[in-house]
């Protein structure tokens, strides 16, 4: 089937990954060992992803990992600090998003993103591209790589599954895309990107 839409993760494809510093901050801010910070900040976050954890509930499951223990006003410093964290451009892929749309492709975002980054994404990042749809897990329950998430931006953009591609930083999450029936690139660079979407002559050339 010819392709006609392109759907971009949002965390490290559209936006960059957190600075070092914000993850300092968070760590230093919640008095925990870099590596025990990271080990417990990725532990929760399906969860906080999909919505079943909320702010002060995410940061305080943090916390009690790391051997610490955090009222809300601090949960909530984390949480805005950590969101913050995840607005800044990856102007490559930002801009290709355009061009993508712009050639008569629609285009989309598929994100797990917990509540407290999507509810404020139009002001922490109006750097977005205009897309014709987007999805986030927090929104309706399910998180990459469930097939359901996949389904629902699909059907959004009234495509058959094989006339989209898809860009995820995360190798399972470009796995899951697969197994619907999308084309799917696991993204690592701008370079890499680049000449990994040589199979799609179609698509405007990525700068």
């Amino acid at each position: 089937m010819p392709l006609r839409a392109v759907v971009f993760d949002y965390g490290k494809v559209l936006c960059q990954p957190q600075p070092p510093a914000v993850r300092e901050a968070l760590a230093t801010r919640l008095g925990a060992p870099r590596e025990a910070f990271e080990a417990a900040y990725g532990r929760f976050r399906p969860e906080y992803d999909r919505g079943t954890l909320d702010d002060v509930a995410y940061w305080q499951a943090v916390a009690q990992v790391c051997g610490r223990t955090l009222d809300a006003k601090t949960a909530q410093w984390l949480a805005d600090v950590d969101a913050r964290g995840w607005s800044y451009p990856n102007l490559p892929l930002v801009n290709w998003a355009g061009q993508v749309r712009q050639a008569g492709f629609q285009t989309a975002i598929l994100s797990n993103m917990q509540r407290s980054l999507r509810q404020r994404l139009a002001e922490l990042c109006p750097w977005l591209p205009e897309v014709d749809a987007a999805v986030f897990s927090s929104d309706i329950g399910f998180v990459k790589p469930e097939p359901e998430i996949y389904c629902q931006v699909v059907e959004l953009l009234a495509v058959a599954p094989q006339e989209a591609l898809f860009i995820d930083d995360v190798e399972a999450n470009v796995t899951g895309a697969r197994q619907v029936g999308l084309s799917a690139l696991w993204f690592t660079d701008v370079s890499a990107l680049r000449q990994a979407l040589s199979v799609f002559p179609e698509l405007p050339p990525l700068p």
